[in-house]
């Protein structure tokens, strides 16, 4: 039987050892601070499909959203409200 703990316990510690990675485990001091940070991706929320909703459902995301004039939007005004506003 393999005990799980201590295999991961095991592969943590070959991944943050020097020899396993061919490098440094960790930089520390001024090589720390010359190297700039991996810039970060923003992810946008996937587009949700509003073309199967009823008007009645728009309306509630719409107003959800605090999106002016939607009391006298169509469906279609709606949709695209809703479709500008998320992105």
């Amino acid at each position: 039987m393999v005990d799980l703990m201590e295999a991961l316990r095991a592969s943590v510690e070959r991944a943050g050892s020097p020899k396993a990675t061919g490098g440094k485990a960790t930089t520390s001091g001024k090589a720390a601070e010359k190297r700039p940070g991996a810039k970060k991706r923003i992810r946008s929320a996937p587009k949700e499909d509003l073309s199967g909703l009823s008007k009645a459902d728009l309306y509630k995301k719409a107003a959800a959203a605090d999106i002016p004039g939607r009391s006298h939007m169509t469906r279609d005004d709606l949709v695209k409200a809703l479709s500008s506003s998320r992105t």
